[in-house]
């Protein structure tokens, strides 16, 4: 009888395996890993090489999403790829867009590609107007929002917090946002070109003025008529800094803006993966900015 009494003993005094948190994307795994630190595993579903415009997601991701322990994502209107997935999940699930306090942002940009670079006269005005009815998805880039999303989760997944959280973690974020509006606040009239412009939330909350935007077309450039309007835009205003996305057509910006500083920036967080969110807000996305338009 001795042995499997000693079995048990040793299964119980056992540590519990961490739990597994799946984000979706980079910037949300950031901000479980300040939350969570060694109390979880904190996965990311996409790699860093796959669009989250329109992910392919293989079946080792789709296992991923099943078994994790929690889901934290965006929601089914800003990742329709992903809620198709998460509709056949029966595991807890955190959606930012379902937590009460997020900032939607409208004026997302198309993914799409039927311009081509082609002349349609028309074309523009079209998609200016269509872009201010469509959610912009990179709910993540306002820290306000992650703010609301660690509220969240304290309500939502209480127990699986470790002492002291949210608060440290909120605390830490205010510091961040803090350091970071320093950072901008003597750039904030200063003009920038952005190929499509992701950073909507980042730029209103951080008191940026709106860039000049390339193109509402994630991978189309615009015709010759528009070029050539920007071109004169970016002339007339003395646009000296381009943040360029990783989806940017960078020879297309430096035809542009040929004094413009380029200062590469992802706003989806995939050239720091494993890191926290707070210090990649400040220093990489604050700092690259900063970088771009100094004088």
């Amino acid at each position: 009888m001795r042995y499997p009494i000693l079995a048990l003993l040793l299964i119980l005094s056992a540590p519990l395996s961490a739990r597994t948190l799946v984000a979706s994307v980079e910037p949300l795994a950031m901000a479980l890993r300040d939350l969570y630190g060694d109390s979880a595993k904190v996965e990311t579903l996409l790699t860093p090489n796959q669009s989250p415009h329109n992910p392919m997601l293989s079946p080792r991701q789709m296992l991923r999403l099943r078994q994790a322990d929690l889901v934290v994502w965006l929601g089914a209107e800003a990742e329709p790829a992903v809620a198709d997935l998460m509709a056949r999940r029966d595991g807890p699930a955190v959606a930012m867009l379902s937590l009460p306090d997020v900032t939607r942002r409208q004026g997302g940009h198309d993914h799409g590609n039927d311009d081509h670079g082609h002349d349609h006269d028309h074309h523009d005005h079209h998609d200016h107007h269509d872009h201010q009815g469509r959610l912009d998805p990179h709910l993540w880039l306002d820290p306000a929002n992650v703010a609301a999303l660690a509220r969240g989760l304290a309500e939502r997944d209480a127990g699986g917090l470790p002492e002291g959280q949210p608060a440290a973690f909120l605390a830490a974020l205010e510091r961040a946002t803090d350091a970071a509006r320093a950072r901008l606040a003597p750039l904030s009239e200063r003009p920038w070109l952005s190929f499509h412009n992701p950073w909507g939330y980042f730029q209103q909350r951080l008191g940026l003025r709106e860039p000049v935007t390339v193109s509402e077309q994630l991978g189309a450039g615009p015709g010759s008529r528009r070029f050539v309007a920007l071109a004169e835009r970016v002339e007339r205003e003395s646009v000296r800094c381009a943040v360029a996305e990783p989806e940017a057509q960078r020879a297309l910006l430096a035809r542009l803006c040929p004094d413009c500083r380029r200062v590469g920036l992802d706003p989806l967080g995939r050239d720091h993966p494993g890191g926290g969110y707070g210090a990649w807000l400040d220093q990489v996305i604050a700092a690259g900015f900063q970088r771009c338009l100094a004088p």
